[in-house]
């Protein structure tokens, strides 16, 4: 496979990691990359960070895009890691679609360890391939109208983990499926994947936030959404317009986010990134979003939209439980052979 371009950064821990380690003109495009067609001045490109199960909150920003009309404004898209997959699965299929997905996961999907232990990591991707294969047709990227990116760690001869990017309409199902599984595989958590010879990893963990393809293209309008641990640094992309949507409230660390693929985490992270960027988005249309007043208005705001999920979630949680011991009402009249009980 040939990647669009690299960018070299020496191997690091990963909490240490951060956007200034990134240069960002190490390397120029390869020029085997496909023609960079002209941008219109009004698109925009979309930049999803890696996070792991905290990726639902990507999801939830991407409902109040299509809410707002903005889904159209967006000409490309770079993820890395959870947000490479999300890349190919929001421009894939519907927005109703993409949640119904993410609160299909369960954590045994991408937390069953894969024993004997194999390679360098500890959990299996059966799970990930098998939802990938049973929601994607991989095989139509080729004709999506966004151009889609997503970015690798290779590990080099030396010890170096250098930066690959990919543009995935170049690319065939299954080197598709190669490339997510790699830019996901977490460190650690999962095995890394060979591509082209060469061991590659989790994209996050040298570029978090994969500016550069979109750069690359000509855009100069970008939307970030940042759920990695790591902090959005604006300044080496100081011709770039940005807009950033975070979380307003925490969405987890390691365990109770990134390895959390639960149900009840997944709707949580989706209704914030919803509402955060409803009030982000709206700011920016009504020319707010640099007003030092902002900042104050959007806290107050978040708050009240965070009481408003948890009143919301409590009532899908006690309709649920309702309607759990209606069953068990009705299985036990039926074990009696009661037909109907007339209260």
């Amino acid at each position: 496979m040939e990647e669009l371009t690299n960018t070299t950064i020496n191997e690091i821990p990963i909490e240490e990691i951060s956007v200034d380690e990134n240069p960002v003109d190490a390397n120029p495009v390869d020029e085997n990359s496909a023609d960079v067609s002209p941008v219109d001045e009004n698109s925009w490109g979309l930049v999803l960070s890696g996070g792991g199960g905290k990726g639902a909150y990507q999801v939830g920003v991407w409902r109040a895009l299509c809410e707002l009309g903005w889904d159209t404004r967006i000409k490309a898209i770079s993820g890395a890691s959870v947000g490479a997959l999300n890349a190919v699965l929001l421009s894939s299929v519907s927005e109703p679609r993409a949640e119904v997905i993410w609160k299909s996961i369960t954590p045994l999907q991408f937390l069953d360890i894969d024993l004997p232990l194999q390679g360098d990591g500890i959990f299996s991707r059966e799970g990930l391939t098998q939802l990938i294969q049973a929601n994607l047709d991989l095989s139509r990227i080729k004709d999506n109208p966004v151009d889609l990116y997503a970015d690798t760690s290779q590990l080099e001869e030396d010890g170096h983990y250098i930066t690959r990017y990919y543009h995935l309409n170049e690319k065939n199902a299954m080197e598709i499926q190669q490339i997510l599984l790699a830019s996901s595989a977490i460190p650690i958590a999962y095995p890394s994947v060979m591509i082209d010879g060469r061991p590659q990893r989790d994209g996050g963990y040298t570029t978090p936030y994969p500016v550069k393809p979109l750069r690359d293209l000509g855009l100069k309008k970008i939307l970030v959404v940042a759920i990695s641990l790591t902090d959005f640094d604006p300044r080496f992309y100081p011709d770039l317009d940005f807009t950033v949507i975070k979380p307003s409230r925490d969405i987890g660390y390691l365990l109770d986010g990134t390895l959390d693929f639960s149900a009840k985490g997944a709707q949580f992270r989706m209704e914030l990134g919803y509402y955060d960027a409803l009030r982000t988005l709206r700011a920016y249309e009504s020319g707010e979003l640099g007003d030092p007043q902002y900042a104050k208005a959007h806290a107050i705001n978040a708050e009240t939209d965070y009481q408003q999920i948890q009143v919301e979630m409590r009532k899908q949680q006690l309709s649920q439980n309702v309607d759990e011991h209606k069953n068990k009402l009705d299985e036990i009249l039926k074990k009696y052979g009661i037909k109907d009980l007339d209260l």
